[in-house]
Formats: structure tokens, C-alpha cells, sequence
């Protein structure tokens, strides 16, 4: 007999058809990703938390008949709090993160690492956590089926924004040991892939000091969870609930049925599109609509219901777009338009293309020239003192600068690695660097949005520094205020200045950078691009982010530092990972500098195809 789990649940309530494939074992794209997301922003840690809230809790072990088994057995005691109670109706199966009895009375809580803000509209709150609440949802329905003779409330239990803890290195009171798969290499030929994440085990720091009480006391009065109440919207969301458990069950008894689902224009994030493994979900719910060269979901921005009908027809090549279709409701041709027009243009005729303005454009940047990279970490578990969750440190920069035209670029970095608040030195250091000439460039819009969290910092923590003040403000480009800032954004101008096939829809930099790299040898031979100037064994251009390296053998199964997340989770590690030695915590500190090098090199190798240089 097949169970549907909370998470079958939650998966299936995407789209049925992933229901099938999760319990067919389907590799997906979305492991890695998530398990990393988790460890960088904190979300096991917060759960482990969570439990240390109840002193009294026990914990549900052992296999799920036995868990079952053993929920039960502690729920006919007239007070307790249990972890990971095993609940089951029928084939509907959950296990509830934290379930509190006292008498007749049952508190189901739900631990999210999602922050919210005890001081903001809770109404809207509520709105952007609705996935969330119908997952409590449905482990109030399995719940009171199970146990119809008691009166359940529900609650998430989250990080608060409002909180500031008083808490100094809150986030290193907890490390990470990563979860053992005793079926890995069975599980990689299966799949063909490397095996899905086990949940790690968080170790509290304090678990076995003779003072543990203490520190779970200051966790209970000054911590960051706290809980919002939402049994009033469980409760309206339970007919609905209820009715998609039924179809979710009836799949699973008798079969998918094509009434069950259809493919849409949300499939284009399906996790179940894992590349090259097989068995591929996307591709068999696709079948040839998935192998166009010029697909659909490459255009910048998509189509709205306008792909749904094109799906709907089976079509699925950007060809088969009708360009009229793209204008807004007036018939006028958007900004987001043109970029799509653009890209349907010259993806037809294979072709570059670079608008007649850019060079007028580039002509009125003033020298030096400053290429700008941040990296930060905002994750639920507070650093510092006076922190609230989710709030910014910044904790590296790297600037690439060209003092005169043709100079060769100079390259300056900062990182931080210590015990103390970063953001104000890592501010002043960049200040020094920078100063108040020349243009500073950025991709996108999170280094002005980085300044400007300092900026609001300095009023909070009572920093003070004028020059730094007035410089943060003549940087940044603040439209409430109507301040424009010297900040420059590449990435805008690549949406209004560049398109290359290569790039198809995006305009990151990881996907800008490879498109005119790969196809313009011309850059290989350039002195100071020489050291990104790599190919594979057949000949063929390597990109310069896949030539990133392993940190070290010992940790060669770690993602390598190629992303943000990545990056976040480095420099945690870096902080708080006491089995680190301090030869392994320099390599990886030697990784977060190659990466974000090469992020301020890429501006730089982009700049100059621009004929900025």
C-alpha cells in the first residue's frame, strides 16, 4: 500500500504528474540545490533550535509502523511535547515537527526556516506563506481524522525579523555533520546520478556542557523564533485540502489518469528535467515538444497564457511565435517586448547584436573605471550581537580597475574571516579603494542594494562616519528619493545595449560572460585574459567559471564555489566550523577569492568586447 506523505503532498500539489515520479524514484535537478540552500541559510539549524525550545520533547524514532506505533502509545498521556510524531489516517501519512498535548488539547507546530515580522501586516504575511499553511493543513486534516477526539490548534514557528538577539556568534553555537547514505552507491548506478542529500545532523554546541541549561535559557528568552498562529486559515483551507488528498490517493490506487494534469507553461522549472539522467520526467510528459533547439521557454521573460495556448496547440519553437502576441493590451510595444523581439531576430539570423547607442553610451563613462563584486550572507541564524535573522553581513568585495584608457587592470580584494561585525570596515575599505572619481560598475542591482542595507545599519547600530555617509549616498541610486547614484548597471545595459544567441533569454553573468568568451577568440590572446584561456581535451573553449576548482581532495564532494550560495555557505564554515584546520579554513577562504575574481574579471572581459577599456 502506498502512503502520501507531507511532502508527497506538498509535491503533488504542484503538479500530479511529479507524484508519479517521486514515487517512481525520478532523479531530479533540484537536490543539490536545496541541500545546499538549506545548509547556507540556516534551515536544519532552526528545526534543531526549535526542539531546544522544549526541554521536555522526545523524539520519535525507528521505522514508521514503529513510530506510529510509539506516537500513539505517548499520546494517551495527559500532558507531553513529541518530535517528529508519527501520525497516520488510512494512506495519508505526516510527521509533525513539534506536537504538544496538554489534556485534550493538541498543538501542532510547524518549524519553517521563512522569516516573518511580528511588527508587519500580518494579513499580508500570511499571503506570501500560503504554501507553507497548506502544509500544515494537510497535517491537520490527517491529524484529526487520526485523533477526531481532540481539539487541535496550529501554528508556524519561524525566525522573526523584529527580534535582535542578544546573543553574540549565535550561528556558531550549532555545526553541521552531513547525513550517511548506507545505499550511496547503489543508489548512483540506479539513478545515474549522484544520490539525493541525507538530512545532516546538527550538533549543539553546548549539548553536553555542565552548564546546557543555561544556554537553553537564553535561547528561550532571547532568541529569534516565534510563532504565528494559523488555524483560523487551516481550517478555511481544509475542504480544499481534502479534496486534492482524495485525487492524490486516487492516482496513486489506480493511476494518472491525463484528466489529472496537463503540460503548461509551469513545467519550464519542472525539477523533474534532470539533463542528461535517465529517466527524465520533463521529457516523458513532453515527448518531441521538449527537444526544440529554440524553445519557447528560452524567450526572455516568456509569454504568459499566450504559451499556454501555444503549448496547448503543440507548438513549442520560438518560431512558432506571432510577434503581434508579444504587444501589451494597447498594442504597444513594452520595453520587455523589444528585448523579446530582439532576441527572436537574431536568434533566426545566428547574429550579435549591439544597439547603435552603446558607444555613444561608453563614451561619457569618466576613468578610472571600477568593476564591483560583493559577496554576503543572509541566513536565519544571526552572526553577531544585536543582529536580526536575515540580515545582511558583507563579508567580501573584489574590484577590478582601469586607471586610463588600454591600461591593464589593476585587481584589489577584501575579505573578512574574523569575529567582528564586517559591514562598516568592508564599506570604508571599498571607500578608500573607489573614492570619488571615475565610474564604479555592478551586475544587477545587489551591490547598491548591499550599500544601501549599510547605509540604514549605520543608523541602527549608531556608526558614525560622515565621509562614509555621504559617499554610500552618492553611490547609490535610491528611486523614493529620486537619487540617482554613480553606481552603473551592467546587466541593464545588456538588456538594452547586447544580445548574443548564445545567451538565449538571460542576462546573467554566467550567461553573458561564456556567450562572448566561447565565440570571440580574439579575447583569448589578450595579456591579461590569458589565465582564463582554457580547453577541454577535444579543443573546445572551456567556460572561465568552469575552471573553478575543488577546494581539496577532503572536500571534493562540496559544491565548488561558483554561486552565491556557495559562497554564503563557504564563509559559515569558515566562521563557525570548528573541525576545520586552519590550512583547510585558508583553502576555502583561497576559493570565495578566485570566485568572486572572476566575477569582476568577467565584467571586465564583457566591458572590453563593449569597447570599454
Amino acid at each position: 500500500m502506498q502512503t502520501l506523505s507531507k511532502s508527497d503532498f506538498q509535491l503533488a500539489s504542484s503538479c500530479p504528474k511529479k507524484l508519479v515520479y517521486k514515487k517512481a524514484q525520478y532523479p531530479t535537478a533540484n537536490d543539490t540545490n536545496e541541500y545546499m540552500e538549506m545548509l547556507a541559510q540556516g534551515g536544519y539549524i532552526v528545526g534543531h533550535m526549535a526542539t531546544l525550545l522544549f526541554p521536555e520533547g522526545i523524539e520519535i524514532t525507528g521505522s514508521t509502523s514503529e513510530s506510529v506505533a510509539k506516537t500513539k502509545k505517548y499520546l494517551e498521556q495527559e500532558n507531553g511535547t513529541l518530535f517528529e510524531a508519527a501520525i497516520q489516517a488510512g494512506q495519508k501519512i505526516i510527521r509533525i515537527d513539534v506536537l504538544k498535548k496538554t489534556g485534550n488539547k493538541l498543538h501542532l507546530i510547524e518549524v519553517k526556516a521563512k522569516s516573518h515580522h511580528t511588527e508587519q501586516d500580518e494579513a499580508k504575511q500570511k499571503k506570501k506563506l500560503e504554501k507553507y499553511i497548506e502544509d500544515v493543513a494537510y497535517q491537520y486534516l490527517v491529524l484529526t481524522e487520526a485523533y477526531p477526539q481532540f481539539e487541535v490548534e496550529c501554528s508556524l514557528l519561524m525566525p522573526d525579523k523584529a527580534k535582535r538577539t542578544q546573543i553574540d556568534g549565535l550561528a556558531g553555537w550549532f555545526s553541521i555533520k552531513p547525513g550517511k547514505d548506507s545505499n550511496k552507491e547503489l543508489n548512483e548506478i540506479i539513478t545515474q546520478q549522484k544520490p539525493k542529500f541525507n538530512k545532516p545532523e546538527v550538533v549543539f554546541k553546548y549539548e553536553n556542557d555542565p552548564e546546557r541549561t543555561k544556554y537553553i535559557d537564553q535561547l528561550l528568552s532571547d532568541g529569534i523564533l516565534d510563532y504565528m498562529s494559523v488555524t483560523k486559515e487551516v481550517i478555511h483551507l481544509l475542504p480544499v485540502i481534502k479534496n486534492r488528498a482524495n485525487q492524490f490517493l486516487e492516482i496513486l490506487n489506480n493511476g494518472i489518469k491525463s484528466s489529472h494534469y496537463k503540460i503548461n507553461k509551469s513545467c519550464k522549472g519542472c525539477e523533474f528535467n534532470s539533463g542528461s539522467n535517465l529517466p527524465n520526467g520533463y521529457k516523458e510528459c513532453w515527448g518531441n515538444l521538449a527537444e526544440q533547439e529554440h524553445h519557447i521557454f528560452d524567450l526572455y521573460y516568456g509569454g504568459g497564457k499566450y504559451f499556454d495556448e501555444l503549448i496547448e496547440s503543440q507548438k513549442t519553437s520560438l518560431w512558432d511565435i506571432d510577434v503581434e502576441r508579444l504587444k501589451n493590451g494597447k498594442g504597444e510595444i513594452g520595453s520587455r517586448a523589444t528585448r523579446k523581439f530582439i532576441q527572436l531576430e537574431n536568434t533566426r539570423k545566428n547574429s550579435e547584436w549591439v544597439s547603435n547607442e552603446l558607444k555613444n553610451i561608453s563614451g561619457k563613462f569618466t576613468y578610472p573605471l571600477h568593476f564591483i563584486d560583493f559577496e554576503t550572507y543572509t541566513g536565519a541564524m544571526p552572526f553577531h550581537k544585536g543582529m536580526r535573522p536575515y540580515e545582511l553581513i558583507a563579508f567580501q568585495w573584489s574590484c577590478h580597475t582601469i586607471k586610463f584608457p588600454g591600461a591593464e587592470p589593476e585587481h584589489k580584494e577584501w575579505i573578512h574571516t574574523g569575529d567582528q561585525f564586517p559591514n562598516f570596515e568592508f564599506a570604508e575599505a571599498l571607500m578608500e579603494l573607489v573614492g570619488n572619481s571615475g565610474t564604479p560598475f555592478m551586475w544587477a542591482t545587489h551591490e547598491n542594494t548591499v550599500l544601501k542595507g549599510i547605509l540604514n545599519q549605520m543608523e541602527i547600530f549608531g556608526y558614525v562616519n560622515e565621509t562614509l555617509r555621504q559617499w554610500i549616498v552618492n553611490m547609490t541610486h535610491d528611486s523614493k528619493l529620486e537619487r540617482e547614484g554613480r553606481l552603473v548597471d551592467m546587466n541593464r545595459m545588456t538588456l538594452e545595449h547586447y544580445f548574443h544567441p548564445y545567451m538565449k533569454g538571460r542576462t546573467s553573468i554566467k550567461k553573458v560572460l561564456p556567450a562572448i568568451w566561447n565565440h570571440n577568440p580574439y579575447l583569448h590572446v589578450v595579456s591579461f585574459f590569458k589565465d582564463y584561456a582554457a580547453t577541454d581535451l577535444l579543443g573546445a573553449v572551456i567556460d572561465p567559471y568552469d575552471t573553478l576548482v575543488a577546494i581539496s581532495e577532503e572536500d571534493a564532494e562540496d559544491d565548488v564555489v561558483n554561486g552565491g550560495t556557495d559562497a554564503m555557505r563557504a564563509y559559515q564554515r569558515i566562521r563557525f566550523d570548528d573541525a576545520l584546520t586552519q590550512s583547510q579554513k585558508e583553502e576555502i577562504k583561497n576559493q570565495l577569492l578566485n570566485y568572486c575574481k572572476l566575477d569582476t574579471m568577467a565584467m571586465v572581459i564583457i566591458a572590453h568586447h563593449w569597447g570599454i577599456r
